[in-house]
């Protein structure tokens, strides 16, 4: 931990980005695929004991990766601490410009369809989806952001004014 002014910065350890961690009841796992993607796979129940141990995990291990799956499937009981993780990782991975993509089971859909109504976090059900989505992201060339109500766009900056021929003069 630093101190930048008045704030305290948290840097992980990087030598505490290896393998397997235990915290309350989950376990969670990471998995290198290739030199640009990471998997964090959750097992068991995620919630206030080991939702903030969760955002840590996942923020130490995408350092340095360009892409992110976070695999919930084999999630038992998803809470609203989980939630928060998964906020985090969304801030985390969007300032590290990580695409990422979660892999959710029923119980991760039922609370985002509560607590992530318009569905702005990257959840898809099943890993074929997730990984042919980071495919499509690593082949894209300019900026792509996930909007709730249209999904994954480009992002050209602001458009130009359309001429509509009922308002012209």
């Amino acid at each position: 931990m630093t101190a930048h002014g008045d704030n305290l910065i948290f840097r992980p350890d990087p030598a505490s980005a290896v393998g397997t961690q235990r915290c309350g009841g989950a376990t969670f796992a990471v998995r290198q695929p290739s030199s640009t993607r990471i998997c964090v796979a959750v097992m068991g129940d995620v919630d206030a004991v080991n939702g903030r141990a969760l955002g840590r995990y996942v923020e130490r291990h995408t350092r340095g990766s360009r892409q992110l799956v976070l695999d919930l499937r084999a999630v038992d009981f998803f809470g609203t601490a989980g939630f928060t993780a998964l906020h985090f990782t969304s801030v985390h991975c969007t300032r590290s410009d990580v695409d990422w993509v979660i892999v959710g089971n029923r119980s991760v859909r039922r609370l985002l369809s509560a607590c992530d109504p318009n569905g702005e976090l990257p959840l898809v059900d099943e890993l074929s989806s997730a990984l042919l989505r980071l495919d499509r992201l690593a082949q894209c060339c300019h900026p792509v952001v996930w909007t709730g109500r249209s999904g994954w766009h480009t992002d050209n900056g602001p458009r130009a004014p359309v001429d509509h021929p009922s308002v012209a003069s």
